[in-house]
């Protein structure tokens, strides 16, 4: 909570030459403004003056100093009289906005930031805050490069309230225990200007592309957004398709590897999502009411023009947010009172740039892809504006106004530390990083293939009420026209979509126990698919990431799959039979055979379903009349009846 100091103080026969005030706070000095408090009185009179305020980024005890007259004025320097000392004790145990999301337990396991350069666009950053300075843990200059006006106090920039505000929460480094810390204080930084937010008269600022090049030539890997703009028709922004800056940020994602953060707006007119917040590549931030369970009232949210879901994670509060002050040479480091989700935002930020120091000293990979998806797959639901809880449908995979939730760093580190778990049998939580080829219409030139179909098999959960978190996440491909082509991203360049030979890709998620599917995510719009269960019993789950067959599409679409849970699981009870589809058009009276990996040598509760097609939606049917016959060690071999002319799509499943 922030707090005031009250110095009160005696005053013999008050002169009326103005004297100041000075209190020193944790180590930060502030000198109030001359006053002349008792002029015109006589003999001995009490004053107090209260100035402020100050907040503690943790608990603890912390020095108070107070010195009346420090300049002075009235009476000297050797009277001892004049300045007091003692300690304040706070409780609890850091800022709540930096509990929620588990700041200190990211920054300990994941990484503070070594190795990874952040980069935003913004106002200006002012780069002199001691917070600010300095070298990385590896002896570099934490300032990469600041591009931005010198209009300010000793070359430090104007305009610069929004952007150090924001950019802190992810690289302050406090001088003294007891300083707010960001989430990657070791980080280096890229810092340009291309808002002027502070309206000053004649300061220049680049174009945002040409801002953009500045990021990306100067090695930004996380890349902080928060605003909302467009350029041009604002049903295109609103619907993710804006050249200027809805492409742009999905372009830096899919061609460069940039992981872009963006932020939902609080727009009146629209108040739905805009351009970049819009984007399907980027994840895009919402924030939470200053309670710190509700989203935030004035926070525009989906379903896009087009039907997605946005905002895609919840970073923190978006409301009387506390965050690192321009003012700290008056000797106030922090502020509190912010409202907006450009302050809930940098906390996506920074744990992303947590993930990237992380696999660079794990050798993990981090691919934004994978980025996205182990993020928001750590959100926790909370309740809506209107106290609603989260909700979602399989066409809807998330909530419109949570996405997946609120960040969690201990469930990002759950599963990033798990390490990739490739196709198979993997434990949970987990991860992959893969590419799905082909469609789940199986091959006509080789039959009983199941192409497009991606299968992980979780075990079962020990427990009689598990939960099971999965988020999906792969790009639309974008592409950048260099219209002058000098091999750089600048002012005058746009971006651009080619749906005729690259249309989006739809990947779909299902799960099953043992063998019967129990949850999908099917949207067709989005570039996310996500599945939140609760009370799953135990069986054998397996996981499918489904490529669908979509017109003028690519073959092989990379993506990211995470998975969590926190109940316990275990791959030792039985996993369902490897899965063998196949199409038949036998004449009346046929038979095809259907060979089958079981779990064991007993064919147990084997069976067999067939559709007669994989077109959505795909409703299996128990084959009647299907018989088992074993052929070697734990496999089998199923006799189906065939009726004359009818095509059928088969597959096992068992519980063994």
């Amino acid at each position: 909570m922030p707090f005031f100091v009250e110095v009160t103080y005696n005053y013999a026969n008050p002169v009326c030459s103005n004297y100041t005030i000075q209190r020193v706070v944790n180590g930060w000095t502030n000198v109030a403004p001359p006053i002349d408090y008792g002029c015109g009185y006589t003999g001995t009179t009490t004053w107090y003056h209260i100035w402020g305020d100050w907040l503690m980024y943790k608990a603890g005890t912390y020095n108070i100093t107070v010195t009346v007259d420090s300049g002075n004025a009235v009476t000297s320097a050797s009277n001892t009289g004049k300045t007091m000392s003692t300690n304040i004790t706070f409780g609890g145990t850091i800022i709540p906005q930096w509990a929620l999301v588990d700041v200190e337990f990211g920054r300990t396991n994941l990484g503070p930031g070594t190795d990874v350069i952040v980069g935003t666009l913004d106002d200006a950053f002012d780069f002199n805050d001691p917070w600010y300075t300095g070298n990385d843990s590896l002896g570099r200059p934490r300032k990469i490069a600041a591009i931005e006006n010198d209009l300010g106090v000793d070359g430090s920039p104007s305009n610069d309230v929004h952007s150090t505000a924001c950019l802190g929460i992810v690289v302050a480094k406090g001088l003294n225990d007891g300083d707010i810390t960001g989430l990657a204080p070791d980080a280096r930084y890229v810092a340009v200007e291309f808002l002027n937010r502070a309206n000053v008269s004649g300061l220049p600022e680049p174009n945002i592309l040409d801002a953009l090049n500045a990021c990306m030539t100067n090695g930004a890997e996380v890349l902080n957004m928060p605003w909302s703009e467009w350029t041009g028709d604002v049903t295109l922004s609103e619907n993710g398709d804006a050249p200027i800056t809805d492409l742009m940020a999905d372009y830096l994602c899919y061609a460069s590897n940039i992981f872009c953060v963006a932020y939902d707006n609080e727009l009146t007119n629209p108040t739905i999502p805009t351009a970049p917040g819009a984007a399907r590549n980027v994840i895009t931030v919402g924030g939470l009411a200053a309670d710190l369970v509700h989203v935030w009232s004035s926070d525009d949210s989906g379903p896009t023009i087009d039907g997605r879901c946005k905002p895609d994670i919840i970073g923190g509060a978006a409301t009387n947010c506390i965050t690192p002050s321009s003012d700290w040479r008056e000797g106030f480091p922090v502020a509190y009172g912010y409202e907006g989700n450009s302050f809930a935002g940098p906390f996506v930020t920074g744990a992303a740039v947590e993930m990237v120091d992380y696999a660079k000293h794990h050798n993990l990979n981090r691919d934004h892809r994978l980025l996205k998806a182990i993020l928001m797959n750590s959100g926790v639901p909370c309740l809506d504006d209107n106290g609603a809880a989260w909700t979602n449908s399989p066409t809807v995979p998330m909530d419109y106004q949570q996405g997946t939730g609120i960040l969690k760093l201990q469930r990002v580190y759950a599963m990033y530390s798990a390490g990739q778990q490739p196709t198979g049998v993997v434990s949970v939580p987990g991860y992959d990083f893969a590419t799905d080829y082909g469609t789940n219409v199986p091959s006509a030139t080789l039959p009983g293939s199941t192409n497009g179909v991606v299968s992980y098999l979780l075990g079962s959960p020990t427990s009689s009420t598990a939960d099971l978190d999965v988020t999906l996440a792969w790009d639309r491909h974008t592409y950048w026209s260099d219209l002058n082509g000098d091999g750089q991203i600048d002012a005058g360049d746009t971006f651009y979509l080619d749906t005729n030979n690259d249309a989006q890709n739809v990947l779909n998620l299902a799960l099953y126990r043992n063998g019967i599917q129990v949850a999908e995510s099917i949207s067709a719009i989005d570039t996310i698919q996500h599945l939140h269960l609760t009370n799953l019993t135990p069986g054998a789950y397996q996981l499918d990431v489904i490529r669908l067959s979509v017109p003028n599409t690519i073959d092989g679409e990379p993506y990211g799959l995470a998975w969590y849970s926190g109940a316990m699981w275990t791959n030792t009870t039985p996993v369902s039979p490897t899965l063998n589809s196949v199409v038949a058009t036998l004449g009346a009276g046929g038979t095809i055979s259907v060979q089958i990996q079981a779990a064991n040598a007993q064919a147990g509760n084997l069976q067999l379903q067939s559709t007669p097609t994989l077109a959505p939606p795909i409703i299996w049917t128990t084959v009647s009349g299907a018989t088992f016959i074993q052929t070697g060690t734990n496999a089998f071999q199923a006799q189906v009846p065939i009726q004359s002319g009818a095509a059928q799509f088969f597959r096992v499943s068992a519980t063994q």
